[in-house]
C-alpha cells in the first residue's frame, strides 16, 4: 500500500557550495533526505526566531 501524499510545496533555492557539500555528507551518514534534513532545520529556526521577529515588528 503506497504511503500518503504529503501537503507540500516547492521551494527552489541557491546553496554556497560548501554548505550542500556538507549537507551532502551529512545526509549520506544520517541515512536522511535533504527534504527531511532542510524541513528540520528550517523547523528549529523559524521556531526559534519567529516570536523574536514579531516583536522586533511591533516596535516598529
Amino acid at each position: 500500500m503506497p504511503r500518503e501524499k504529503k501537503d507540500a510545496r516547492n521551494f527552489a533555492c541557491k546553496l554556497d557550495r560548501e554548505i550542500f557539500e556538507k549537507l551532502e555528507e551529512y545526509c549520506k551518514i544520517s541515512g536522511q533526505s535533504k527534504t527531511a534534513v532542510v524541513e528540520r532545520a528550517l523547523q528549529k529556526y523559524l521556531k526559534k526566531n519567529f516570536e523574536k521577529m514579531r516583536e522586533f515588528t511591533k516596535q516598529l
